[in-house]
């Protein structure tokens, strides 16, 4: 009963009107989508972030405990790295949009803005997540090689194996997730600019 109701009324609007209410659908379904994207994204940075602090606790703890000169030196540039990281997403939540904008389509340029940053940065994952982290790997192999004992040597094995696994998973997980996730954000938003620009 209701459902001929509706289907009666839209028959019965004009263009205009039809118009004007697949505008305000795309603008739900896609402030939806993009709220949904966003509490991921607070969530990863939220994640990455404390990951960073503990790894730098950490570091600082074994900075003052391992003797090896080489060692320490692939420590400290390990906190570097970690520091460098959380610097990394404080500079992405610069292009974060405020809720109160003047209007609708300042806030869907500045969301597409925001999410080309964030595609840029999932993008460039080898050049900050990996790159950096394989020769600090190998240093510190080459540190610690001739002084620890055989028995230690089959768990410094298993954790460069993690952490190859770890980055190449960190890798494809960035790309699928730009993939699926972002792109297709930033074509939608580019969708409903152009409409509300017509």
């Amino acid at each position: 009963m209701i459902e001929d109701e509706l289907i009666k009324i839209w028959q019965s609007s004009s263009n205009q009107e039809r118009i004007k209410f697949e505008k305000s659908k795309l603008m739900i379904e896609l402030q939806s989508s993009l709220n949904r994207l966003h509490k991921w994204w607070n969530y990863l940075e939220l994640s990455e972030s404390i990951l960073a602090v503990f790894g730098v606790l950490v570091s600082i703890f074994l900075l003052f405990k391992i003797p090896f000169i080489l060692t320490k030196m692939a420590i400290a540039l390990i906190m570097i790295c970690a520091v460098y990281l959380i610097i990394k997403y404080q500079r992405i939540k610069k292009f974060k949009h405020s809720d109160l904008e003047e209007n609708y389509l300042n806030y869907l340029k500045k969301n597409k803005e925001y999410l080309l940053v964030q595609k840029k940065f999932l993008k460039t994952y080898f050049y900050w997540g990996i790159l950096p982290v394989f020769p600090i790997m190998i240093l510190f192999n080459i540190s610690i090689w001739n002084k620890i004992p055989e028995n230690f040597i089959i768990g410094l094995i298993f954790i460069n194996i993690a952490t190859i696994g770890i980055g190449v998973y960190g890798y494809f997980t960035n790309k699928k997730r730009v993939k699926k996730e972002i792109t297709p954000r930033i074509s939608r938003v580019n969708e409903l600019i152009n409409k509300l620009e017509q």
